[in-house]
């Protein structure tokens, strides 16, 4: 970050925000969960991503539209009415055209058919994408389905995206889900198979360690990984596997209630930009600004929109940290967005946010295990797709290599799981044992 750009790294109204603290806890960016109103269905939201991703969209266009179409196309070539009925039966009865190439569902993509926490799940992963496009998908067909993709690419129409607002808060999260999403298109039917686990995992994932990074902001530093642990879901979770419970689901879910404190407190300390530089930034940005900040009065302005805050929040219990130093008065401001939430009706809502994270993007990877409580997992096909997805464009890779990829994805695993990975590897014969050393021991993809 430069300081010509970022001159000042709050917005100009946050010293009438002093006077006048809003009064109610809103946030539209970083993360899509609201405390009611998330319902949404993945096959919408598939649909809004490869809209994003492909910069295509179809409208006003129906399946039964889609299907005269292509019967027009085909009797034009021909085909007899007997012909087209078994055509018909094959592709059409049961949808099965759109298991075709992926392009076919942005069908699920038109006005009509995706409400507005299907576009809030959506907006995470094309954020995540970052201006990412793909030019669409050499998908293996036949004749047959050849023609039918020709058909439905004539109704296909270019789509300008909204502008992507935020900054990545994790760009390393950002880059690897646009690896991976660039290796799954350059194989669209597993692409197909896997889509739905693909977006499951990376909302997990950007969850939990976006949890986990919010209150390292005052490095100023973009976020690196955060050692998270999960097991094989099969596997016992014993008391004496320590990283299982203090770096488990534990961990997360403590993490988790900052999410809802600090990103609504974050939307009130955004800059104000010029029409050309007009993205959200994360709080470590915005550390990072005040650091390289020349403003004599950015110490005073956080001061005063603190302590203007605290009474506005009946939060005079609180002590704040008297200080000269800017920082010090932005930690102020983050130890009083979380205060708010320890006492009254504010403290039932933000457990009921933090339920709606858990119902909505984390269920598939909680287990309840009993007198054990509850612990992360990852069940076999997830395991499968994350395999892939590290491996790559690879032939193979080494397991500890293999490990590397899984904690640059926000996945950790000790000792124990490590074991019962390779075990699994050798059953569905992917692995390649040099020696009883891990150095020696080498992972293939399953595709």
């Amino acid at each position: 970050m430069t300081t010509d750009k970022y001159k000042c790294p709050f917005n100009p109204k946050l010293a009438q925000n002093a006077i006048n603290v809003p009064n109610r806890n809103n946030f539209n960016s970083y993360f899509p969960i609201r405390t009611k109103g998330n319902d949404f269905d993945w096959n919408a939201v598939i649909g809004l991503v490869l809209r994003g991703l492909l910069r295509k969209k179809i409208e006003n266009y129906t399946y039964e539209n889609f299907e005269e179409d292509c019967e027009e196309a085909f009797k034009k070539k021909a085909l007899n009415d007997d012909h087209w009925h078994v055509l018909k039966e094959m592709y059409f009865g049961k949808k099965d055209i759109l298991t075709i190439s992926p392009e076919l569902l942005l069908f699920l993509a038109q006005k009509g058919e995706f409400n507005i926490a299907d576009e809030r799940i959506a907006s995470l992963f094309i954020n995540l994408l970052s201006g990412q496009r793909s030019e669409g998908f050499e998908a293996k067909v036949n004749f047959i389905e050849h023609e039918i993709l020709g058909v439905f690419r004539l109704k296909m129409k270019e789509h300008s995206p909204k502008a992507i607002k935020e900054a990545p808060y994790l760009p390393y999260i950002s880059k690897v889900f646009r690896d991976d999403l660039k290796f799954l298109s350059s194989r669209p039917k597993y692409l197909l198979c896997e889509f739905e686990k693909f977006l499951s995992f990376y909302g997990f994932t950007y969850t939990a360690q976006l949890s986990l990074s919010l209150k390292d902001w005052r490095t100023g530093e973009s976020p690196k990984p955060k050692p998270l642990y999960f097991i094989m879901d099969h596997e016992r979770a014993g008391q004496e596997r320590t990283h299982i419970k203090k770096d488990g689901y534990a961990f997360f879910n403590k993490a988790a209630f900052r999410l809802f404190p600090m990103l609504t407190m974050l939307e009130l300390l955004q800059p104000e930009f010029g029409e050309k530089e007009n993205k959200k930034i994360p709080l470590w940005m915005i550390a990072s600004g005040i650091k390289e900040s020349q403003l004599e009065n950015l110490q005073e302005q956080l001061e005063n929109f603190a302590r203007a805050f605290r009474s506005e929040r009946a939060l005079s219990h609180v002590t704040l940290i008297n200080s000269d130093s800017a920082l010090d008065w932005l930690g102020n401001i983050m130890m009083l967005a979380q205060e708010q939430f320890e006492i009254g009706e504010r403290k039932n809502i933000n457990k009921k946010f933090v339920d709606e994270v858990n119902k909505y993007l984390a269920s598939h990877f909680i287990q309840n295990r009993g007198r054990s409580g509850r612990i992360l997992v990852l069940n076999q096909d997830y395991i499968i797709l994350l395999t892939n997805l590290v491996i790559g464009e690879n032939e193979k890779l080494r397991f500890y290599e293999l490990l590397l990829g899984f904690q640059l994805r926000g996945v950790f695993v000790d000792k124990q799981t490590q074991q019962e990975l390779i075990k699994f590897y050798e059953r569905i014969g992917n692995v390649e044992r040099m020696s009883d050393s891990g150095d020696a021991v080498y992972v293939r993809k399953t595709i």
